[in-house]
C-alpha cells in the first residue's frame, strides 16, 4: 500500500509538470510610458526628433531617487518594454540623454546613425526597421519603445560604360529586407530585368542585370527603388557604335549602316575615308539608319567613319573587292532574322578558278560547307544554319586568296513558356519526386528546358536545391543523390521550367508550383507534437502503475 501512495503521487507530480510545458506563459505587463518619433523614418545622417510627455520626473524604483532624465538608444536589436540594454538589446548605438521637465516631458533631436558601436559587436546600419529604446537615466530596463524605418541603399554598375544593349550587373546593399526593387533608366521603368534578383534578400542585398536602353551619348542614371522607399542611384556612360552590313563589298555595292548611341536628332556623316559618302539624321533616341554607295577605288581596306559633328564619331574597317562578290539566300536582316536549322545557299563571282572553297559561320568561325570554284571562278554552296546565339553573325567564304563575307542575322524571339504539369500545387510528392511539363515548339531547333527546385518563392542561389539545364525530354525524377528532405505545406519547396531554344532565347520562367515532401510531424503545428509525447509519456507512467499495482496485489 506504501509503495502504490507513492507511486500515485508521483504520477500527479509528472502530469502537472507536463501541463506546465503546454500552457505558455502569461505576458509580462507592459509599463505606461509612451515616447513619439518626429519623422518615424529617413536617411542615414538625417535628424529626427525623440519625444516623451508624462514621464515621471523621478522614480522610486530606481536609486537614487531623483532621477529625471532618461537615455536614448538606436538597435536593430528587438526588445519589449521590461527588457534591458546589454541583455535583449545587445548591438546599438547611445544616442545620448535629455532631461525630464516640470511637466514630464522631454524632446531629444538625435542623428540616424551609420553604424552602431556601443554595443557587444559593431554593425553597419542599412535599410529597415529599427528600434529607438529609451531608458531612465543610468538605467538599463526598458521604458519604451517605438519603430523607426532607415531608408537606405547602394548600387554598383558593372560595366560603367559601353554601348546600347551592353549588359550590365548591378549589386546592391543597405536596402530593406526583402523589399521588391524596381530598376528605372532616367526616370523611365525597364520592364524586364534581364536576370537575377527582383528583391533584396535579407541582408537588404540583390543581383540583376538589365540590357541599355536605346540612348543617347553620354551620361545616363540608372535609379534602383525598394518598395519599402529605399533608393540610389549610379551613372553609365553610352558610347556610341555603328554596324555595317555587309563589311566589304564591290564598287557600286550598296551598303547598310546603322548606330546607336549618337547625339539625340543630330546630323550624320558618313566618311569613306575623307570623302562624304552619305548623310542622315539619328532619332531622339541616338539612332540613326542609312547607307551609301561603296565608291570606285582599288580592292582594299578603307576607313569608314561616322561623325555627327559634335563629338561623337566611331571609325571601322570596309574592305573593297574586286570582282569578288558572294550573295546568299535567303537575305536576313535584324527586321527580319533567320533561324537555327535554315537551309541558306551562298554563291560567289570572281573567286580563284579550281580552287577549293571554304565557308565558315559565326564569330569564332565553323566550318559549314565546302566545295571548289568551276574554272571561270564561281561557286555556290548550300549549308543548314549551326545552333548560335540571337544577332549578327559573319559568313565567310574563302579560296585562301580572296575572303569575302555577309551578315546573318539569327532571330532572338523567346520561346513561350511551358506549362508545369507535375507535381501538381499544393500536393504532396515523394523525396525521388518526378517533374514534367508541357511541350514547347520554336523556329530554332532544337528546344531544351531549364528545370529548378528551390526553397524560396525568389529562388536566390542559396535556395536553389535543383538546377537542371539541357534537358531534352519533358520529365525529370530527382536522383537518389539529390533526394529531397522533408518539408511542410507551410514551408514547401517551389518549382518552376523555362524553354531555351538553340539560338539560345530563354522564354519566361513559369509560374512557380508548389510541392510539399512528408516526413514525421511534417504539418502538424509545434502543440500537437508535444502532446502526442505528453501522451506517450503519460501512458509509459500509467502502464508502470499497472504493473506496480498488479505486483502489490500478488504480493498478498
Amino acid at each position: 500500500m506504501k509503495f502504490t501512495k507513492i507511486f500515485r503521487i508521483l504520477t500527479l507530480a509528472a502530469i502537472v509538470s507536463l501541463l506546465l510545458l503546454v500552457i505558455p506563459a502569461p505576458p509580462a505587463l507592459a509599463l505606461a510610458y509612451d515616447i513619439e518619433l518626429d519623422p518615424d523614418e529617413g536617411e542615414i545622417g538625417a535628424r529626427f526628433y525623440v519625444r516623451g510627455e508624462d514621464w515621471p520626473k523621478s522614480h522610486s524604483d530606481y536609486d537614487p531617487p531623483d532621477i529625471n532624465a532618461v537615455d536614448i538608444y538606436f538597435s536593430r536589436d528587438v526588445a519589449d518594454e521590461g527588457d534591458e540594454i546589454d541583455d535583449e538589446v545587445l548591438n546599438y548605438e547611445d544616442l545620448g540623454s535629455d532631461e525630464i521637465d516640470d511637466d514630464g516631458d522631454f524632446s531629444k533631436r538625435v542623428t540616424v546613425p551609420d553604424e552602431l558601436e556601443d554595443g557587444d559587436e559593431d554593425e553597419v546600419v542599412h535599410g529597415g526597421t529599427y528600434y529607438v529604446y529609451v531608458t531612465m537615466e543610468g538605467d538599463d530596463e526598458i521604458e519604451a519603445v517605438a519603430e523607426f524605418k532607415v531608408i537606405a541603399g547602394e548600387i554598383t554598375l558593372d560595366p560603367t560604360e559601353g554601348v546600347v544593349g551592353t549588359e550590365v550587373e548591378i549589386t546592391g546593399q543597405y536596402f530593406s529586407d526583402n523589399e521588391d526593387i524596381t530598376v528605372e533608366y532616367d526616370g523611365d521603368d525597364i520592364d524586364d530585368i534581364e536576370s537575377g534578383d527582383t528583391s533584396s534578400d535579407g541582408d537588404g542585398e540583390f543581383t540583376c542585370s538589365i540590357l541599355i536602353p536605346a540612348s543617347t551619348a553620354g551620361d545616363h542614371t540608372i535609379t534602383v527603388t525598394g518598395d519599402e522607399g529605399s533608393e540610389a542611384s549610379d551613372t553609365f556612360t553610352v558610347e556610341p557604335e555603328i554596324t555595317v552590313d555587309p563589311t566589304s563589298g564591290v564598287p557600286t555595292d550598296t551598303i547598310s549602316v546603322s548606330g546607336t548611341g549618337f547625339g539625340a536628332e543630330h546630323t550624320i556623316d558618313i566618311l569613306f575615308e575623307t570623302y562624304v559618302v552619305s548623310t542622315g539624321e539619328t532619332n531622339e533616341d541616338g539612332s540613326f539608319d542609312a547607307s551609301f554607295e561603296v565608291p570606285d577605288v582599288d580592292e582594299g581596306s578603307y576607313n569608314l567613319k561616322v561623325d555627327d559633328k559634335h563629338g561623337h564619331s566611331v571609325e571601322t574597317d570596309f574592305t573593297v573587292n574586286i570582282a569578288t562578290e558572294v550573295n546568299v539566300a535567303p537575305v536576313t536582316s535584324q527586321t527580319s532574322p533567320g533561324y537555327v536549322g535554315m537551309d541558306v545557299t551562298i554563291s560567289g563571282v570572281g573567286f580563284e578558278p579550281s580552287r577549293p572553297i571554304t565557308v565558315t559561320y559565326a564569330t569564332t568561325p565553323v566550318t559549314v560547307a565546302t566545295t571548289n570554284s568551276t574554272p571561270d571562278g564561281t561557286f555556290i554552296a548550300t549549308f543548314e544554319v549551326p545552333p548560335s546565339e540571337a544577332g549578327a553573325h559573319t559568313i565567310t567564304a574563302s579560296d585562301g586568296t580572296n575572303s569575302i563575307q555577309v551578315l546573318f542575322y539569327m532571330e532572338s524571339e523567346a520561346p513561350s513558356t511551358p506549362q508545369p504539369l507535375l507535381p501538381e500545387t499544393g500536393t504532396r510528392a515523394p523525396a525521388l519526386a518526378e517533374f514534367s511539363w508541357g511541350a514547347v515548339t520554336d523556329d530554332s531547333p532544337p528546344v531544351t528546358y531549364t528545370l529548378q527546385v528551390a526553397t524560396n518563392e525568389n529562388f536566390t542561389a542559396g535556395s536553389l536545391v535543383i538546377n537542371e539545364e539541357g534537358l531534352t525530354s519533358l520529365t525529370y525524377t530527382i536522383t537518389e543523390e539529390d533526394r529531397l528532405e522533408p518539408r511542410s505545406q507551410e514551408e514547401p519547396y517551389y518549382w518552376r521550367v523555362r524553354a531555351v531554344d538553340a539560338a539560345s532565347n530563354e522564354s519566361p520562367w513559369s509560374t512557380p508550383g508548389t510541392f510539399d515532401v512528408g516526413g514525421f510531424g511534417i504539418g502538424l503545428p509545434s502543440w500537437q507534437i508535444h502532446l502526442w509525447w505528453g501522451l506517450g509519456v503519460l501512458g509509459a507512467i500509467f502502464l508502470g502503475y499497472w504493473i506496480g499495482k498488479r505486483r502489490a496485489a500478488y504480493s498478498y
